[in-house]
């Protein structure tokens, strides 16, 4: 992704929010899949360490993302997961496990009975640096 902005409608705002809730106390996770930075797919992946501070993502669901990813011509833009606790940001285990260097990182965390989330690129020598997210009509 070359741009510094990820794109977004609000129905994929409401549905990762559905699955992180959905998770709740564990960490929801899930792919992003589409074109440049603009997101058509948001693809719900099962947590099979069913924790609220790991991920891990179930092997063949992620298998499947990627082959409707890829036969419908888009390409992986971005993961998300959820810090049921916090942090905001992406973990020293996000870091250090991030396995796509390429796709950007929407951490979704719970605060004060609300949830909020924000985005990252995730680079293993510098840490992470925020991504903007614009919201664009489905």
């Amino acid at each position: 992704m070359s741009s510094s902005n990820l794109s977004l409608s609000s129905d994929q705002v409401e549905e990762m929010q559905r699955h992180v809730e959905d998770c709740y106390p564990e960490e929801g996770c899930g792919i992003l899949g589409g074109f440049a930075d603009r997101v058509a797919w948001v693809i719900p992946i099962t947590n099979i360490l069913h924790s609220s501070t790991r991920f891990q993502m179930d092997p063949r669901e992620q298998i499947d993302a990627f082959f409707k990813i890829e036969d419908a011509g888009g390409k992986l833009i971005g993961i998300y997961h959820s810090h049921p606790n916090g942090p905001e940001f992406p973990s020293e285990s996000d870091v250090r496990e991030s396995a796509f260097p390429e796709a950007v990182h929407i951490i979704w965390h719970h605060l004060d009975e609300e949830w909020n989330y924000q985005a990252y690129r995730i680079d293993p020598v510098v840490g992470f640096v925020a991504v903007g997210i614009s919201l664009h009509r489905p």
